[in-house]
């Protein structure tokens, strides 16, 4: 990841670069970088230093372990940290870079290695206006997608953490979806068509269902860092006391893969691993259904699909309201990442305007009911949306049948403890 955006800042800016890896620079200086035998040398030629490495304890060891960072960065310069990190460890580092005169912004990626390549990487950034001004022109060498989150350090990694778990969530449920209807003879292509244009649409149907037509990858993200991502989206829940069941479920995905496939598993092994668990081969589909088979079973996976896709985005915007950010700001960055989705869409939409989605609690269990039955049917495995049709079914009961979709936000509000309305200004 940090080789593909050095490269789109090699061109603008005199760029020094330092890796454990030999190869790693050489490939950047084969562009036109220069190389730095260490990271005090790296500290003291550079005014701004970007780190992008797996995780805050190899942050940690980069800045204040021997032979780091810190010791000759001087005041007044500034440090970007990319990393896929823990918030309260960030925010903790830049206390001791503050104390040096160092200023700390935080700036994970989302979208993986295929988007920064493609400079089209999703940034989101917090810290201190006057650093951000300053290192602007390099974030948009990387790409025009940069989402502020707000002035507090670590609050991007908190954000990153979130939509990753957003995006994990939805791809299971997305596959499981698939691989019912796949078993009962539909075609994935034109239910990808089909699931993309409706109201189930989310990242995995506009990107990996495609992928997995076309027999290709979108881009190996290594599930122990996924992992490590699940595991800090859901320390975060538990630290706001915001239930977080459908991101527990996936997070179990995500732990099961590593140790069916082992340590190098990557996402693209989630996928077969979903056919299997399923009992269902995606090629397999015959596409021999009827026109109204095909049509009342699309519309039965795009219901279900919606649904799971707002019950994950009520989990996620709670955690973000009890860490006090502004859900409108916080929104539009998952929706310009791999945890966009129609309904996160109108969810937004629906915050601000107060105008209920039309469809009720009672049609959506319904429909997932459907699912359940066809699951048993066709010896199907649907182990999330099996979940949310334990979500929508205690709404039901508490709400009843009648009540707008949107109204699932007051289950939310009561089990977190949280706000979910429209964003205060005070906030963003």
């Amino acid at each position: 990841m940090g080789g593909a955006l050095v490269h789109w800042l090699i061109p603008h800016h005199d760029v020094m670069v330092c890796d454990l890896n030999p190869d790693a620079v050489a490939a950047c200086v084969a562009k036109g970088a220069k190389a730095a035998a260490t990271l005090p040398e790296l500290a003291r030629a550079c005014d701004v230093i970007f780190l992008c490495l797996p995780r805050s304890a190899n942050v940690e060891q980069a800045l204040f372990g021997a032979g780091g960072l810190a010791p000759a960065l001087t005041a007044g310069k500034i440090v970007v940290d990319q990393t896929s990190g823990l918030a309260h460890d960030t925010r903790r580092f830049a206390e001791r870079l503050a104390e040096q005169g160092v200023t700390m912004l935080d700036a994970p990626v989302a979208g993986g290695v295929p988007s920064a390549q493609a400079g089209t990487i999703t940034i989101m950034v917090s810290g201190p206006q006057t650093a951000l001004d300053t290192v602007m022109p390099a974030f948009r060498n990387m790409t025009p997608k940069i989402y502020p989150a707000s002035e507090t350090v670590g609050d991007a990694q908190a954000v990153k953490t979130l939509n990753n778990m957003m995006n994990m969530v939805m791809r299971v449920t997305t596959l499981e979806l698939a691989a019912l209807a796949v078993k009962q003879g539909a075609a994935l292509a034109p239910l990808t068509d089909a699931l993309i244009a409706g109201a189930g649409g989310n990242f995995t149907t506009r990107t990996v269902l495609p992928a997995i037509v076309a027999n290709r990858s979108v881009g190996d993200f290594r599930l122990l860092l996924m992992l490590k991502d699940n595991n800090q989206a859901l320390a975060l829940g538990a630290a706001c006391e915001v239930p977080m069941p459908l991101s527990a479920l996936a997070r179990a995905v995500t732990q099961q893969n590593i140790h069916i496939i082992g340590p190098e598993a990557g996402l693209d092994e989630v996928n077969t691993y979903m056919q299997q668990a399923c009992g269902v081969r995606f090629a397999k589909g015959t596409g021999d259904l009827s026109e109204t088979d095909t049509q009342k079973l699309t519309a039965t996976i795009t219901m279900a699909l919606a649904a799971a896709n707002r019950a994950i985005c009520y989990e996620t915007l709670s955690v973000a309201a009890a860490l006090g950010m502004n859900l409108r700001s916080f929104g539009s960055i998952l929706n310009n990442g791999s945890a966009w989705s129609r309904e996160c869409e109108a969810i937004l939409d629906e915050l601000d305007s107060g105008a209920p989605c039309p469809r009720t609690i009672g049609e959506t269990v319904q429909a997932l009911r459907a699912i359940d039955d066809m699951s048993v049917a066709h010896g199907v495995t649907i182990t999330m949306t099996g979940a949310v049709r334990a979500i929508y079914e205690t709404a039901q009961k508490t709400l009843g049948a009648r009540a707008s979709v949107s109204q699932l936000a007051r289950i939310y509000e009561a089990n977190g403890g949280v706000t979910l309305s429209a964003p205060s200004e005070a906030l963003a």
